[in-house]
């Protein structure tokens, strides 16, 4: 699967400069000692380039296809996301993540990460 991404970022004197990104990082999961790193560096440089005062991040496929066998990888992810410094000077993020894949007509395999 590849990973695919699009990002938008606005701003403007009157307006809230907002970051919304949405990503299939099912490739990344299925080779996370190579590509997890990667990613996460790359989303951050993104982030820190444009110092958005609102992010959005919805993913798509998040622990690949053995989601089950990848759980560590995952809140590794979400763990090095929210304690990088880059995101310090958010005073809030949430996360949204459907861990119940034992339930496969309900399971999603989406993160939504929001941040102020």
């Amino acid at each position: 699967m590849e990973n695919q991404s699009s990002s938008t970022c606005s701003s403007s004197p009157s307006s809230l400069p907002f970051l919304l990104v949405t990503a299939n990082v099912g490739s990344v999961f299925e080779d996370p000692s190579r590509l997890l790193h990667i990613w996460i560096q790359e989303f951050l440089a993104h982030v820190a380039a444009r110092r958005p005062a609102f992010i959005a991040l919805h993913l798509q496929e998040v622990g690949g296809k053995t989601y089950e066998k990848s759980m560590e990888y995952v809140q590794e992810f979400i763990k090095n996301l929210c304690e990088s410094r880059e995101l310090a000077d958010y005073n809030r993020i949430r996360v949204y993540l459907d861990e119940d894949y034992n339930s496969a007509e309900h399971f999603t395999v989406r993160v939504r990460f929001f941040q102020t």
